[in-house]
């Protein structure tokens, strides 16, 4: 093996320890490069945040325009139901008195659907409110008995007749009634009569009375053999602040 003069030797430890100094010096250089950058990007103001676009409003959202309608005028140009139009016209009339409650009907021999027939129809009203009213109420009104002629489940029932109210205070009203009407409004059929009251509490003034039946019902009873001999529903009467011939002194008719 040949050695090496020890020289030699120690010139090669010297250059691995200044390799490793150099390394060492460098690493530590990079580090405090690294150290200054950072330190440097955090005095750095910050850059300020881009403007929020704002979104544009939906067609919906849009801002009435400047001749759109509101309050009272725009209720008035709305197309009611029938229902709420009729009781708009009620109101209108400034009524005394407004009644609703529900309807019984009983028919001996009950009514068949297509198939004439004589009848006894019985009609009562029973009231549990007047929204509308003059300190007095209405109780309960009696229809006459009327006795039907060749009468069937969709024609030939009732027509004039004659009713009697019973107030709160125990007076009584004659009322005389002529039937003006019968439509279909939605599931129901709607009677209307009208007449005027001819003796005791507000006698002279118009009346409406409206009555209604559910049409399912009725007409399912209709195709039993008995027929129909009894029904409910429900009913409004109003007595009008329309004075008739009645109301009118004799030197001013």
């Amino acid at each position: 093996m040949t050695s090496r003069p020890a020289s030699f030797r120690s010139l090669k430890v010297l250059e691995s320890s200044h390799s490793r100094r150099a390394l060492n010096l460098f690493a530590r250089g990079g580090c405090l490069l690294m150290l200054a950058s950072g330190a440097a990007r955090a005095n750095e103001p910050e850059a300020p945040e881009a403007p929020v676009q704002a979104e544009a409003p939906a067609p919906g959202d849009e801002a009435p325009a400047d001749d759109a309608v509101w309050g009272e005028e725009a209720l008035a140009q709305v197309e009611l139901p029938a229902s709420m139009t009729d009781a708009a016209r009620t109101l209108e009339e400034a009524p005394v008195v407004v009644c609703s409650g529900s309807l019984h009907q009983a028919y001996r021999p009950g009514l068949l659907l297509t198939t004439p027939r004589s009848s006894a129809q019985r009609e009562a009203l029973q009231f549990s409110g007047c929204p509308v009213n003059d300190g007095v109420v209405m109780v309960a009104v009696g229809m006459e008995t009327q006795h039907l002629k060749r009468a069937t489940c969709i024609g030939g029932t009732g027509g004039a007749s004659t009713a009697t109210v019973t107030w709160s205070n125990g007076e009584k009203s004659s009322v005389e009634l002529a039937r003006v009407a019968a439509v279909m409004d939605g599931g129901m059929q709607v009677f209307t009569s009208e007449g005027t009251i001819g003796s005791g509490r507000h006698a002279g003034h118009g009346v409406r009375l409206v009555t209604a039946v559910p049409t399912l019902t009725t007409l399912a009873a209709c195709v039993q053999p008995s027929g129909l001999t009894a029904n409910t529903g429900v009913a409004t009467l109003t007595v009008l602040d329309l004075p008739t011939v009645l109301d009118v002194p004799a030197g001013r008719q």
